[in-house]
């Protein structure tokens, strides 16, 4: 099962972590519409809404769905009761993108993960089998152990941007002292040595 599970959930996850970053990105650019910087997060989610209904709207020429809509138009069988997912659909990939435009997508990451292990807890404790064993399985509670063990080493460990400090010396001779970007104002040395030289003459 390595070649037909492993790799892929691996190539999976690279993809996917990729397009997480690369939407964060745009989410948090310096140019943009947004509030603060970048796209705004509502439209961002539309073009992606877009993307999605192309790819899918190409699928249905190859799979059974496509057959069933030609056959019997696509709104057949649809109940009040459809308008459920579409909905909570929509306003979840808006939530994502705030999310992910405010928060980054590292931290989305970890919602998720809780969001999984609170759906594991409440499965276990609404759905136990006929023995009154739990329903959840010993690699589902292995999974949720690694992802609380790799949400506190991120909470604990925060980046920190490092320190970066130079002198900027000017035509006047006054310097400014630079850190992580921001000026602040400091005598030069220079000129205090040929202040002191001028009096000592």
């Amino acid at each position: 099962h390595f070649t037909h599970g492993v790799i892929p959930v691996l190539v999976a996850s690279f993809i996917s972590g990729l397009a997480g970053a690369i939407t964060q990105k745009n989410l948090q650019g310096a140019s943009g519409c947004g509030k603060a910087g970048g796209k705004n997060a509502v439209l961002f989610s539309a073009e992606l809404c877009i993307a999605s209904l192309i790819m899918l709207g190409g699928s249905l020429t190859f799979n059974s769905d496509g057959v069933c809509i030609k056959s019997k138009g696509f709104f057949a069988d649809w109940t009040p009761y459809t308008f459920i997912p579409i909905l909570t659909n929509a306003l979840g990939g808006i939530l994502v993108g705030l999310v992910t435009k405010y928060a980054g997508s590292v931290r989305k990451g970890f919602a998720l993960i809780f969001g999984l292990i609170l759906s594991g807890i409440i499965q276990a404790v609404t759905e136990r089998s006929g023995g009154g064993s739990w329903a959840i399985s010993t690699e589902e509670i292995l999974g949720g152990i690694l992802a609380s063990i790799s949400l506190w080493i991120h909470v604990t460990n925060p980046y920190k941007e490092p320190i970066t400090e130079k002198i900027d010396t000017r035509a006047n001779g006054s310097q400014k002292k630079v850190t992580n970007g921001v000026a602040t104002s400091a005598p030069a040395k220079a000129s205090r040595r040929s202040r002191k030289s001028r009096k000592e003459d």
